[in-house]
């Protein structure tokens, strides 16, 4: 009987956990509001692999909501430039210039959330450890490497 209750429960933990990174594999998004699943997804990501301090995580994760917050703002216009290169790319020839000004539009809209976090960022690097930068660093050599969603 402990033995079945046991299993249970880390089925019941390994479920929450794959449904919990589905959601988060959804994006930052949820319909017209930011999708927390996503947030705490990135969170949970960054605080395991730097070892963060609760003060550390909440810094960090305040700058995850920021950013996603704003993202969810420029959503319209990042949709409707989204549109516009669909359009374009529908086309028998693609013209590069028209091409060229959508996709510099799209990376104004990160440029501004950078832009905008840049201060909180460098706050949240020097509370960090030496240790934790490198692993900061070798989190961002990282990413990517597995697909988007691949293994942490």
């Amino acid at each position: 009987m402990k033995k079945m209750l046991i299993i249970g429960v880390l089925t019941g933990v390994a479920m929450l956990g794959a449904c919990t990174k589905f959601a988060a594999m959804k994006g930052p998004f949820d319909g017209n509001k930011v999708n927390t699943a996503f947030v705490e997804y990135v969170v949970d990501k960054v605080e395991d692999r730097l070892d963060l301090t609760e003060e550390q995580r909440d810094q960090f994760k305040a700058m995850v909501e920021r950013m996603a917050a704003r993202a969810l703002e420029q959503r319209p216009e990042v949709d409707a430039l989204r549109a516009k290169m669909a359009e374009e790319i529908r086309k028998p020839r693609l013209d590069m210039d028209t091409l060229e000004t959508l996709m510099k539009e799209r990376m104004q809209f990160f440029r501004i959330i950078m832009e905008e976090e840049k201060d909180a960022f460098v706050a949240f690097h020097a509370n960090l450890t030496d240790e934790q930068k490198g692993a900061l660093a070798q989190l961002i050599l990282d990413h990517g490497k597995n697909g988007w969603h691949g293994a942490h």
